[in-house]
């Protein structure tokens, strides 16, 4: 049976603010109550990491490369739209736009698709905001920040498992309140499940009417306006003998870590988003890292066993250009691949 209506739920964020796990366990929770979700997941850089990871974890996605839906690629927005409404016939549609995305621009392209696919309604526009990055997030990226914060209808404190609930959440909560006056904030984490079903809740509960109008915001280039420069590497590595994940999990945390520490020698800091996704025997895995301190924080499986694997590599980093940023990271697989006796074949532009 076809669905009469299909919700769309765009949940916005900077680099590296938790979308995608976010989603992730929120569609989960939508199918126990009998909800049929996809995901669309837009990446900046040619290579797909978070839609390998969310089609491994059940999830039915399709993924936009290349650019940002927000501003270059809102036709292919309308057109995905369309293909996973025939293809998956889903209740709930979740969209991740890159994190330099801006909310409003993203919704223009939802009226446009409202146009062409009739039963689409449309929740309000979640803003994700990374509670433990987010003093030196402000202080670098106010006006972003801002931007994308005054552009959501609910906004979304993430990671608050690792935030301070008693003295730094309520400061944050007022920060966020004074870019968005009178917005309803909600504090998640999507590592323990707090906070999710309030923010599905959310999510399935109101619904908002797009304007005509909304067609006409200004359309600047959201990646240029962020200052955020881009890499990535998709390739195979193998090797003549079998290894196991602690080789693997080495090899990826060296060259995230090279990157951190080239991005901190630069600026000072590390702000934007380090990830990685791997696949072996059936077996997937992401890596992410958003600082130093924390480091490379790996979920999903990583191969007991394996002699040949695809890996996706995917940076945006503010204080690079695109690049230098390409090169510094191709020398670091190069190298990392000498240090650990594997072949590397360059799949990024086949």
């Amino acid at each position: 049976m076809v669905n009469l209506m299909v919700l769309l739920v765009q949940i916005s964020g900077f680099l590296g603010s938790g979308k995608t796990s976010s989603i992730i366990r929120m569609a989960n929770e939508a199918q126990k109550l009998g909800l049929k979700t996809a995901v669309i997941v837009n990446e900046i850089g040619d290579v797909d990491v978070d839609g390998e990871f969310v089609k491994r974890s059940g999830l039915k996605a399709k993924r936009i490369l290349g650019g940002c839906i927000c501003c270059t690629l809102g036709a292919d927005l309308v057109s995905t739209i369309k293909n996973v409404v025939e293809e998956f016939n889903p209740d709930v549609i979740f969209i991740e736009p890159t994190g330099v995305a801006l909310p409003s621009q993203v919704k223009r392209f939802f009226v446009q698709a409202s146009y062409l696919i009739p039963g689409l309604e449309f929740s309000p526009t979640f803003a994700l905001v990374d509670g433990v990055r987010f003093r030196s997030l402000l202080a670098e990226f106010k006006d972003f920040l801002t931007k994308q914060a005054r552009d959501a209808e609910i906004l979304v404190v993430t990671k608050i498992d690792k935030v301070d609930k008693k003295f730094e959440l309520p400061l944050i909560v007022s920060a966020l309140s004074e870019m968005r006056p009178g917005t309803r904030i909600i504090g998640i984490s999507s590592l323990t499940g707090e906070g999710i079903p309030d923010l599905l809740a959310a999510v399935l509960g109101d619904r908002v009417e797009l304007r005509a109008s909304e067609q006409n915001l200004a359309q600047d280039d959201s990646v240029i306006a962020s200052g955020v420069g881009n890499a990535d590497f998709y390739g195979i590595l193998r090797s003549n003998k079998v290894l196991d994940e602690n080789t693997i999990r080495s090899f990826v945390v060296e060259i995230m870590d090279a990157m951190g520490r080239r991005c901190v020698e630069k600026t000072g800091r590390i702000l934007g988003h380090i990830k990685a996704y791997g696949e072996s025997g059936g077996t997937g895995f992401k890596a992410s890292m958003v600082d130093m301190v924390t480091g490379v924080e790996f979920s999903g499986v990583l191969p007991k066993s394996w002699s040949e694997l695809k890996l996706s590599m995917f940076m945006a980093l503010e204080g690079f250009k695109s690049d230098e940023m390409r090169s510094y990271l191709k020398e670091r697989v190069r190298e990392a691949s000498t240090k650990y006796g594997l072949i590397v074949e360059d799949l990024h532009h086949h």
